[in-house]
């Protein structure tokens, strides 16, 4: 029978060297340049399955909050923890693996990673680090089941890689969640809230919601499917509504990111979830993610009524080549269509190119570039192409001599380019986004544009604190002699 008097802790790491990421456990992760910080939803999902099973729970999320890895052997010997599940990412990978060797010296437990990066590579992450487990994909029935058969051994429990007398296991797969309205809803009273904040959303907090699993594409460059399979499973609208219903009235948040690819997808759910939404008067403003295929007029006007500012868009690429090469099944006219429409309803759009995927030239970046300015979105980013373990483009990297890099510290989107092209250096990659970034927002029209929209001070001092942030990092990028890695 489980020990109800089992401790868990669930520990987001800070960064030795100070700086700040943004993670989600089923997402690759990049560094915070703008003071944006995601809530940690991920693993307040597994403290809940923990506290379900009437165990004593603690949840520290260390980059929020700003705990030292000093504080942190203090947390641990005063808390006495049986199992410590820390969240790891790739380019924290290293950083995070220095954080579990400290802990254990200072305070024996079972220490386990969660996250992208060890579930794409169980093996190599326990044989790297002083972990003793790792749990692989979707962790909940997996956590679940090492609760309950502690103190025992967990060789038959699927979804683990375990270390055991110096050798390492990996156990069967374990099956997903078929029905996700069965788990409980995160341990949010565990996480400092008011700590989290997006520059969308002013001086107000903001909480993320998981409202699907699993991703059915297959982009060389994304392992969004890695964590949560490639099919997708569909919370019930109501079952999402509870859920926001109770972040606005135990919590007093009423700002929320809907953390996945999918929202979109089908067309009936999100249809059956805004009529709910609009019909029993809930109000809240939401951002998400779509697809430049999976929207319509009809859809997009129906999502403003219901209380959405912004949809975020993986465009990728100006070339239709670079978009076909990576199997990212989209037009360049989808892209054209998405925001055209979105502006239509009057919901602002962000823009996502990546620059540096397989075939891409100079002359295709200068695509892109004019692609973004014609198609003219609210908001874009341009990320260089970071081939995550995982990925199929981490494989053809690797057989076509393309790594500039093996180091994990550098494998981050926003800070270093590790990957270069057949014509273009990661140099050069980091250069062209610097560029990229400067030539669209540095437009008259696009300044002008964005003082428009400011309504108030709270307004005025997000928008200059995240612009400040970003070019202060574009600016450190351009100057390095080692490709924007410090």
């Amino acid at each position: 029978m489980m020990n109800p008097k089992l401790k868990l802790l669930f520990l987001n790491p800070p960064m030795v060297t100070g700086e700040r990421f943004m993670k989600e456990i089923g997402r690759c992760g990049r560094k915070s340049v703008a003071g944006e910080l995601w809530p940690q939803t991920g693993l307040a999902y597994l403290a809940a399955v923990a506290l379900r099973r009437d165990c004593e729970v603690r949840l520290v999320d260390a980059m929020a909050t700003g705990e030292t890895l000093e504080q942190l052997k203090g947390v641990v010997r005063e808390f006495a923890p049986n199992i410590v599940v820390i969240h790891t990412t790739t380019p924290t990978f290293r950083n995070d693996a220095y954080i579990i060797g400290q802990l254990k010296s200072a305070q024996p437990a079972v220490y386990a990673f969660v996250g992208t990066h060890v579930s794409a590579l169980p093996e190599e992450a326990l044989a790297q680090s002083r972990a003793d487990l790792i749990f692989i994909n979707e962790a909940e029935v997996t956590l679940d089941a090492v609760i309950l058969n502690w103190p025992g051994w967990w060789q038959g429990i699927p979804g683990l890689a375990i270390r055991k007398n110096g050798e390492i296991l990996i156990t069967s797969q374990c099956p997903y969640i078929a029905n996700l309205d069965t788990l409980p809803f995160p341990a949010r009273h565990l996480l400092p809230n008011e700590r989290y904040r997006m520059p969308f959303f002013e001086s107000e907090p903001f909480a993320t919601i998981i409202p699907t699993r699993g991703c059915p594409w297959k982009c060389t460059f994304c392992r969004a499917g890695k964590v949560w399979g490639n099919k997708v499973r569909t919370r019930s609208p109501q079952n999402v509504i509870s859920e926001i219903e109770q972040l606005k009235n135990e919590l007093g948040i009423r700002n929320i990111v809907f953390m996945t690819d999918s929202l979109t997808l089908n067309k009936k759910w999100v249809g059956t979830f805004l009529g709910e939404v609009l019909s029993c008067g809930i109000k809240f403003r939401w951002i998400c993610n779509s697809r430049v295929d999976a929207v319509d007029a009809e859809m997009l006007q129906m999502m403003k009524k219901a209380g959405c500012m912004l949809i975020s868009y993986g465009v990728e690429s100006g070339s239709q080549k670079i978009l076909d090469d990576c199997k990212k099944m989209i037009t360049l006219e989808n892209s054209r269509r998405a925001i055209r429409m979105t502006r239509e309803a009057g919901i602002l759009s962000m823009a996502y190119f990546i620059l540096g995927l397989p075939g891409e030239t100079r002359e295709t970046i200068e695509e892109t570039i004019r692609f973004a300015r014609e198609i003219n979105p609210d908001y874009v980013n341009f990320h260089v192409a970071t081939p995550f373990p995982g990925t199929e483009l981490y494989e053809i990297a690797r057989q076509n001599n393309w790594l500039e890099s093996t180091d994990w510290n550098d494998y981050e989107e926003e800070g270093s380019a590790v990957l270069r092209t057949q014509e273009l250096s990661a140099g050069e990659l980091i250069e062209a986004q610097c560029r990229a970034m400067r030539s669209f927002y540095l437009r008259p029209g696009r300044i002008l544009k964005e003082l428009g929209r400011i309504k108030n001070f709270a307004q005025l001092k997000a928008r200059f604190k995240a612009a400040g942030s970003l070019f202060k990092t574009l600016s450190k990028k351009a100057t390095s002699n080692k490709c924007g890695i410090e």
